[in-house]
């Protein structure tokens, strides 16, 4: 059978494609300008928004193939991007946010958010209903993206490693890896192919 994510796009599927190329593009901003204290944390908010509106916009289409699997890679990675827009928010009254007990559960909100994203393209990949180059980015990005995070200690500015330019490239290709699947789910380009001998449960070739 064939299905697709929206052989013509819907309102909601152009508005949620659109958040998430917003997202993706103001996490890529930050390599190209200096968005200072003051707008970090609305970049932020932006780009868990645009994540948040294509886990929604994608689980769509990969419930159709394998409802469970697509629940376990959707509800982590949404609720991993509200934990951390709501950490951001509550961070923006603190003059140290990193310090205490509230910057050490902001550090595991981080750790969470990577490994939830990376899961979330790993399922992706998985299931195929979706571009694999851009589930495929989303998951490695995220993986790298997270090796980077101060308190793991792999690097930092008095100790550099390899570990801090992996970290950049990983967060570089978590933003490619939303627009594309923004651009996919606001256009909807890519058709959601079930082939039959996909199991209902976990999808293609299984």
């Amino acid at each position: 059978m064939a299905h697709s994510l929206s052989a013509q796009p819907t309102s909601s599927s152009r508005v949620l494609g659109t958040v998430g190329i917003l997202g993706g593009v103001v996490l890529l901003a930050a390599f190209l300008v200096d968005i200072g204290p003051d707008l970090n944390g609305f970049r932020i908010i932006l780009f868990n928004l645009g994540a948040i509106s294509i886990v929604v916009a994608v689980h769509r289409g990969q419930a159709l193939v394998a409802p469970s699997l697509a629940l376990l890679g959707a509800v982590p990675a949404l609720l991993a991007n509200a934990w951390y827009i709501a950490m951001v928010v509550l961070a923006s009254g603190r003059s140290q946010p990193s310090a205490g007990d509230f910057g050490f559960v902001f550090f595991v909100a981080g750790i969470v958010l990577w490994l939830a994203d990376a899961a979330f393209g790993l399922v992706a990949l998985r299931l195929g209903v979706v571009w694999r180059w851009s589930a495929l980015a989303l998951a490695i990005g995220s993986a790298l993206a997270l090796t980077g995070i101060d308190r793991l200690g792999l690097t930092s500015t008095e100790n550099p490693t390899i570990f801090g330019p992996l970290s950049l490239a990983g967060a570089a290709l978590n933003g490619f890896g939303w627009i594309l699947l923004g651009i996919e789910v606001a256009t909807g380009r890519q058709p959601l192919k079930a082939q039959e001998t996909a199991s209902p449960e976990f999808g293609p070739g299984v």
